[in-house]
């Protein structure tokens, strides 16, 4: 750093390397990274299956009832069970996920045993969290598809066209994060991938 008269100005060089990205953590910088990237995508796709279960459950609790539902606590109570336990599992994937993101960054800037170790573990982590998940809400479908009949819903297009635009997109949103989350996994571990063509 040069002095003017008490002053501290930045050395040619080093305006140079904080403007590539070597110097301070920034958006911009954090966002150069492909696997932080990957990680953010997957925080928003698990953002999106949020809404996803919450809109189902208010389907199931408000617009079945308008086709015969009969609310019974022998099917509301696992029902209820298996959505927190979702919940649980589906914050938790994306708590590991949005904190896999620092080691990570940390990862592509200088490797070290803590980005290494952490950058495998929490996504393994959330991996995990999201294939729970994703097990629970295959339960929970169940319990709409094969239990809610014999309480009074009759299967009618309309309804079931509207729970499958719901939960089928979740299950496919939680599967392509789990296999998303595949990728720091590999990466932190140091395994690298080649595609080459014959």
């Amino acid at each position: 750093m040069a002095r003017t008269n008490g002053l501290s100005l930045p050395h040619p060089q080093e305006v140079r390397e904080l403007s590539r990205g070597s110097g301070r953590f920034s958006i911009k910088n954090l966002l150069n990274h492909k696997t932080v990237l990957l990680l953010s995508f997957v925080l928003v796709m698990n953002s999106v299956v949020s809404f996803l279960v919450l809109r189902s459950d208010l389907f199931i609790h408000g617009d079945l009832y308008t086709y015969g539902l009969v609310y019974s606590v022998d099917w509301a109570g696992p029902y209820w069970n298996l959505t927190t336990t979702l919940w649980i599992f589906l914050g938790g994937a994306i708590i590991l996920t949005g904190a896999a993101i620092v080691p990570h960054y940390l990862y592509s800037r200088k490797v070290s045993r803590f980005s290494t170790w952490a950058g495998v573990l929490l996504p393994v982590l959330a991996l995990s969290f999201e294939g729970v998940g994703i097990f629970y809400l295959t339960q929970k479908n169940s319990i709409v598809w094969n239990t809610l009949p014999n309480y009074g819903v009759q299967f009618i297009t309309n309804w079931a066209t509207t729970y499958n635009l719901i939960s089928v997109p979740a299950l496919v949103l939680m599967v392509a994060s789990l296999l998303a989350l595949l990728v720091p996994v590999i990466r932190a571990t140091g395994y690298e991938i080649q595609i080459t063509s014959e």
